[in-house]
């Protein structure tokens, strides 16, 4: 766990100079490093410990432009989980958006605090990518909603004793003021705190 967190804290150090073209250059950058301890067992999947698109036991419908809980909805998928297949120590979900998107960081953390999803610790690391500044509307009671909602949509599927990280950035690399900005949550009740974290500071841990 500890090589993961120091792999996310070290994507948010980066000096970010321009965007990259989709999500999925993320995802790489990750699996490229985490391999090393979490490997893909090409020949023999049954030994891998590094599942992309993990299948969630939870089943979930759209309506309305939501996501919620529906047992003749669909399975959902998680970015990867590592570890055992059938129970893996975390499942983790990236987002990369140019802009603030509500309903799909929900989903991601709905899916990970499901209790029907048999996973041990659960990550959401999200970065929204500004082309210029950075937001002056997203405010730290925007993103908290995102946990009220959380709460209501689980209601008691939600997994309540599950460890877990939710992380969220604001980068703008070519602002001349503020380039940064960074909300985390680990306790629902306390919900997200807006922390900018240097590089000789202490790291974000779950």
């Amino acid at each position: 766990m500890e090589q993961i967190i120091n792999i996310i804290n070290e994507i948010y150090n980066l000096d970010f100079a321009n965007s990259c073209k989709n999500e999925r250059y993320l995802h790489h950058y990750f699996t490229g490093k985490i391999q090393k301890e979490y490997p893909i067992i090409y020949k023999d999947m049954t030994n891998s410990t590094l599942h992309p698109e993990w299948t969630t036991s939870g089943k979930y419908c759209k309506t309305d432009k939501e996501y919620l809980i529906d047992e003749n909805g669909t399975f959902g998928h998680i970015d990867f989980a590592l570890g055992n297949y059938e129970n893996p120590d975390l499942g983790i979900e990236f987002k990369h958006n140019q802009s603030w998107n509500f309903q799909s960081i929900v989903f991601d953390f709905m899916k990970l605090m499901d209790c029907k999803n048999k996973i041990k610790t659960a990550i959401s690391f999200s970065i929204i990518y500004r082309k210029k500044e950075l937001s002056n509307e997203l405010t730290l009671e925007i993103i908290n909603e995102t946990i009220t909602e959380l709460k209501n949509r689980l209601d008691n599927r939600l997994d309540e004793n599950r460890p877990f990280l939710f992380w969220i950035i604001e980068v703008a690399p070519q602002s001349n003021t503020n380039k940064k900005k960074s909300w985390f949550c680990n306790n629902l009740d306390n919900k997200f705190k807006e922390v900018l974290i240097n590089k000789n500071q202490k790291q974000i841990k779950i």
